[in-house]
């Protein structure tokens, strides 16, 4: 399962939500609110919490990655996910990537 939390709204994610997704985002860098941007991922032995854009920290961590959970944030970090600009078709080509 991925979640996708912008700011207070959620989406189980699936391509069906790009729209959504992109939409979302705009809307609320158009308007000049922050944007904070959460992706959970619960896949298999993958159990993540990743965050993009002025969001608050909740902490994280307290064991080591896996070999997966290092590689996706390998990816997010190469994709520079976490800018404060979040760039939304940044955000989609890594989700995508998860499945």
């Amino acid at each position: 399962m991925i979640k996708v939390i912008i700011n207070e709204q959620d989406r189980i994610w699936d391509s069906s939500q790009v729209g959504w997704l992109k939409g979302t985002i705009n809307e609320l860098q158009n308007s000049g609110e922050p944007v904070c941007v959460r992706v959970l991922i619960k896949y298999g032995d993958i159990n993540l919490c990743l965050s993009a854009g002025i969001c608050n920290n909740s902490g994280g961590g307290g064991r080591p990655l896996n070999t997966h959970e290092n590689e996706i944030v390998e990816y997010w970090n190469r994709l520079d996910v976490e800018a404060p600009s979040l760039n939304s078709g940044k955000l989609v080509a890594l989700l995508n990537s998860i499945k």
